[in-house]
């Protein structure tokens, strides 16, 4: 495996992965958890990840490609796999 394979390796893995690792990042930082509980407050839980879900397609303009139902984010129940 050459380096280009091996690098468009981790991206697809990462991207595929990427609703998911955003929720981890959130978790990390206490700043972005804090605004990100006063938001679940606001909207709830389910319609504020879903827009979270919904603007990460959007923005990297990734399809969908089935579900994982067991995230590694405590902040999540499940979410799409991308590409």
């Amino acid at each position: 495996m050459g380096a280009n394979d091996y690098a468009e390796k981790v991206v697809n893995d990462f991207i595929h992965e990427i609703t998911d690792n955003l929720f981890l990042s959130i978790e990390r930082d206490d700043e972005k958890m804090r605004d990100y509980m006063t938001n679940v407050n606001r909207f709830g839980l389910d319609t504020l990840n879903m827009a979270i879900g919904k603007k990460i397609k959007e923005r990297l303009n990734l399809e969908n490609e089935g579900e994982n139902p067991n995230p590694k984010s405590r902040l999540i129940k499940a979410y799409a796999f991308h590409r």
